[in-house]
Order: C-alpha cells, then structure tokens, then sequence
C-alpha cells in the first residue's frame, strides 16, 4: 500500500520533485549535525592533493549536482525514481557511517587568498554553510555517480557521463574533498547502484522458455507467444506428411 502511495506521488515531476526535496532536506539535516559534532581523527591530505590547483571559477560545475539531480527527477519514471530515491537513503547511511568512522577535516585555503571578488563571496558563503569535515566517503560524489549511472540510460548517455566527471573533478579543484574521498564516494555509489537495481540473472542459451504449456528450444519457435502454436501446427503437419507417406 505503501508503495503504490509512492508511486501514485511520483507519477508527475512536481510530486517527483517534492520527495527529493524531503529527502534533500533530511539528508542536509544528518550531515550538518555530524559535519559540526564529529571532531577530525585521521588526515587524508596526499601530495596528489597538494598538487591539485584551488580553482575558484570552478564553483558552477560543483554545484551544478543539485540541478543533476533535479534533471533525475524530471527524466525517470515514477518506479525507477522510488527505487532511486530507495537508493539513495541507503548511500546517505553507508557515507554517514563514514563520517562517523573516518573523521577528517579538509585543509582548506584561507578564502582572502581568491583574487576575485565575487567567486570570494560565493566561497565565503559555501563554506559558512558546510564545514570542512564529512569528507570520506564523498557524499557529492556518491550522489552525482548514483544518479548518472541511471540517467545513462537515457538519451545522451555519454553526456551525463562526461557531466558527472566534471562535477567528481570540482570536488577537487574547489578544494572540498581528499582524492581518497572521491574514490570512495564512487565505489559507494557502484555497490548501492548494484544491489538496489540488481537485474535478474538471464537464462543459460538453450534453457526452454515457458509459458502455459510452452517448452520450446528451437530459435524458430523461441516466442512462446505464437511460437507454441506454430511448433504445434509444425509437428500436425509433420505427422500428416509421414501418415500420407505411410
């Protein structure tokens, strides 16, 4: 009942649309809580991280996550979008779980270091609203593979792709995330996309295919819908030719 009331909401954008925006919601309340309660205990910080330039005028890509996924909303259906959401719910637990076990504080760049005014006040303004800590796994990432993985299945496959590779790369570049963490937040998103979307297994060639009373092998005859009846008109005829024969 519960899901036929879930699906019944997401049948149209707006009701798609409003159930991201709760669980958004509720996802942004776990993470600040834990970004300013949870003190850090392990240092990620790599050379390779060292290495990554703080580009400012990247900040559009890092945010353009939140309009991906209002692009998810808009291009599954209501069933894959519950699943979705399903999924999602279970990646916000394992990344949560990260956080708590693998404590970890970006070392930001002082924000008066930005040369242009305005990408300082955007910076300012981000980083007054999320902290430096939930670094591992990335939950930005986590979410942004999540989605892609499924909207690749639409049209313009590739494009979501090269999307999502654009925004895991921001993560870096806008000085929010350890490489480690961006690592993470992909193997999170594999391992929830496979076991929440996990498709049955298909049947070994030449397996019969049934269907009422249906069993057959030959690809001629493999339809099971007119196949049966054609295989039965086959074998009539054929015994008609040898009693004809006889």
């Amino acid at each position: 009942m519960r899901m036929r009331w879930l699906l019944w909401l997401n049948q149209h954008f707006t009701g798609r649309l409003l159930t991201a925006a709760v669980v958004i919601t509720g996802t942004f309340q776990v993470y600040g809580w834990l970004n300013e309660h949870l003190p850090p205990r392990f240092d990620f910080y790599t050379p390779l991280d060292a290495a990554i330039p703080f580009l400012p005028w990247t900040h559009p890509v890092y945010m353009s996550f939140f309009l991906l996924l209002m692009v998810a909303a808009w291009q599954l259906d209501a069933r894959e979008f519950v699943r979705m959401l399903g999924a999602v719910l279970v990646m916000d637990a394992v990344c949560f779980l990260g956080f708590i076990l693998f404590t970890a504080h970006y070392p930001r760049p002082d924000v008066e270091s930005i040369a242009s005014p305005y990408w300082r006040e955007e910076f300012r303004w981000m980083w007054s609203r999320d902290g430096p800590g939930n670094t591992f796994p990335s939950l930005h990432v986590a979410a942004t593979v999540l989605g892609t993985l499924r909207l690749r299945r639409r049209r313009g496959g590739n494009g979501w792709v090269v999307w999502a590779a654009l925004i895991c790369a921001s993560t870096l570049t806008v000085k929010q995330h350890f490489l480690v963490d961006v690592l993470g937040g992909i193997a999170v998103a594999l391992a929830v996309h496979a076991v929440v979307f996990r498709e049955g297994r298909p049947p070994a060639p030449g397996t019969p295919l049934r269907q009422g009373r249906c069993t057959c092998r030959s690809p001629a005859f493999s339809s099971c819908c007119g196949g049966d009846m054609r295989g039965r008109a086959m074998g009539l005829l054929s015994r008609a030719s040898r009693f004809e024969q006889g």
